[in-house]
Formats: C-alpha cells, sequence, structure tokens
C-alpha cells in the first residue's frame, strides 16, 4: 500500500484511487480497500470516503507533508471561507491567515518545480554541459571551503592580467568580480597597487590571513536562535505566549516592561503586580530550526505557524492572556 501511494499520480491523489497494474484492480488509497476492475465500483467506493479534498485531507502526513493546522486551513478554504472567519476558527489574525495560504502557495510553486526537476532526471536530460556555481555562499564555512578550489585554478609564480583572471573564473561563477576580491581579501591572490597584475601567494600568508578573517567572520556569522516563549502564571495557571526572534535572555525585555506597568495583556500586567515576578515561570517552549537560505521575513512567518501549532497541540489544558 505504501508503494502505492508514493507512485500514485496527481490525477490518483485527486481521484482518491490507484491502478495495480500487478494484480488489474482498482485500489482505494485512502483505505486499501480492493474493488476490482470496475471503475465505477471504485468510484462508488471513494465518494463514501467524502469530496476529493476531504479524502486527500485523510491521508497521513508522510504522504501530504501537511500539518493538522494546515489541513484546517486547505479545508475552510476549499468551502469558501473569508480570511476572517478562518482567523476566528483557528484563534489567529486575518494578517496571519493570509501569510499561511501565501506560503502554502509558495509551497506549491516549488513543488511544480520541483517535480520538473525529478521529470528530467528521470527521463535523463538533466545533465548540465557547463557546470556553474549558481550562487556564492554567505556562510564564512562554506565560503572558506569554496575559494581554494577557485585558488587552484591558478599557478604560482605566475602573472596574470585582470582579463585572464575574469576569464579563468567566468566559466564557473558569472559574478567574476566578487570572486576575485575574496580572493585578494583571504590572501590566495596578491595584486600590485593599480591591480592591472595579480599572482597567487604562498600558502603561509594564506593561512595567516584566513585566521584573522575568520576570527571577525565567527561572530558575525553566528546563527540567531529563535522560537516561542511562555510567561506562565504558577498562581491561577494562565499562560502568555508569544514568538522571539532572538532567543538570547529574552525575557529581559519583557520584565522591564512589566515592572514598568506596561504590556500588550491588561490582566498579566495586573497579575504581574498582584503576584510579583516570584509567581512566574519563564520558558522557551519551542526552538525554531535552521532554515538555510530563508529571509527575516519567511522566518518570522514560519515562527507565527510554530506558535500557532504549539498553542493548537496544548488543547483545552492551556489558559491564555489575552
Amino acid at each position: 500500500m505504501k508503494e502505492l501511494i508514493r507512485d500514485a499520480t496527481i490525477d490518483d491523489f485527486k481521484r482518491g484511487y490507484i491502478w495495480d497494474s500487478k494484480k488489474a484492480e482498482f485500489i482505494c488509497l485512502i483505505c486499501g480497500k480492493h474493488t476490482g476492475k470496475n471503475s465505477n465500483d471504485i468510484s462508488t467506493h471513494t465518494a463514501e470516503h467524502g469530496s476529493p479534498m476531504d479524502r486527500i485531507l485523510m491521508l497521513d502526513k508522510k504522504y501530504t507533508g501537511l500539518t493538522e493546522i494546515q489541513k484546517e486551513l486547505l479545508e475552510m478554504v476549499s468551502n469558501k471561507y473569508s480570511n476572517k472567519e478562518i482567523g476566528i476558527k483557528l484563534g489567529c489574525a486575518e494578517s496571519t491567515v493570509r501569510n499561511m495560504r501565501f506560503a502554502l502557495r509558495e509551497r506549491a510553486r516549488q513543488a511544480r518545480a520541483f517535480l520538473a526537476a525529478i521529470e528530467l532526471v528521470d527521463d535523463g536530460n538533466s545533465k548540465i554541459a557547463n557546470p556553474k556555481l549558481r550562487s556564492f555562499p554567505a556562510k564564512e564555512e562554506k565560503r572558506k571551503a569554496l575559494l581554494p578550489r577557485f585558488a587552484n585554478l591558478f599557478e604560482p609564480n605566475k602573472e596574470y592580467t585582470e582579463a585572464e583572471v575574469k576569464r579563468i573564473i567566468k566559466p564557473i561563477y558569472e559574478d567574476d568580480a566578487i570572486i576575485r576580491r575574496y580572493l585578494v581579501d583571504y590572501g590566495y591572490l596578491g595584486r600590485n597597487d593599480d591591480g592591472s597584475k595579480y599572482y597567487k601567494k604562498c600558502e603561509e600568508v594564506i593561512m595567516d590571513k584566513m585566521n584573522k578573517k575568520e576570527i571577525i567572520n565567527n561572530y558575525k556569522q553566528q546563527e540567531i536562535e529563535m522560537g516561542i516563549i511562555q510567561i506562565y502564571n504558577t498562581v491561577n495557571g494562565y499562560s502568555f505566549v508569544d514568538i522571539c526572534t532572538n532567543l538570547y535572555k529574552p525575557f529581559e525585555s519583557i520584565k522591564f516592561q512589566l515592572n514598568l506597568g506596561r504590556a500588550r495583556s491588561k490582566k498579566l500586567k495586573e497579575d504581574w503586580a498582584a503576584y510579583g515576578e516570584s509567581a512566574f515561570e519563564f520558558k522557551v517552549v519551542e526552538k525554531l530550526e535552521s532554515n538555510e537560505g530563508a529571509t527575516d521575513k519567511e522566518k518570522v512567518e514560519d515562527l507565527k505557524e510554530l506558535l500557532n501549532l504549539w498553542i493548537e497541540n496544548q488543547g483545552d489544558n492551556l489558559k491564555l492572556y489575552k
């Protein structure tokens, strides 16, 4: 059954069944029932599982990649709910609903491109005549690993004009200027004062420059952890939860604001004044997985979805400050 689902096409998922060529019969993708060769029988059977959307949403996450909250969203969108109505049902703002819908459309767009790439691989048409580097890494470690490959294109004890350096780099990476700059900055290449001549440097000079660069860049390139924070009132069981874009000392600013009598939640402010800081527990309840290449905006949207999922998973036991 698992193999059949994995081999199902988009049309198979829409219909809710697949043709098993080995056994020469139709099989329901939802419950696995074999209905024989008659297409009317399988159509009648799959209709018992609901609409095409209902059937897809019944499938396990390992086949769809959809979280429970995403399934709820898709079901409501397919039933023509407005963003406001969806927001009320999910307990979030309209802007969050818009962001979730946009994120799903982006996933669909990416999936189409991915399927096209896989089909090219399967057809044997994926060979690239002149392999090129598509982007130059921003991460220090990856940059350090890549630059020696460019440096190895140059011979020691030989001078190169700028035009010659360009001709060597461009077949691999279009923006030769950035590669030239980094090769010089990291000590792989030297150049004269007017920039007209380049030459390959010895290994000792390269290592000295790289060590200095590494110290500076290691600090700049540190990954900033993001996640979900919770302030829990041990007296009455209420919680304040929110996204946090920097988990380094995440509660200091909130405590400072509460001590000044400021808070987004009036009830939290009142309880803080009544019970004091010692009555509250401060927790990081979720951390956002690192997603290299994601923009700050995309990370915030991922955080918002993570927050909604965490709240949903707590069930009725979670009492939230409004």
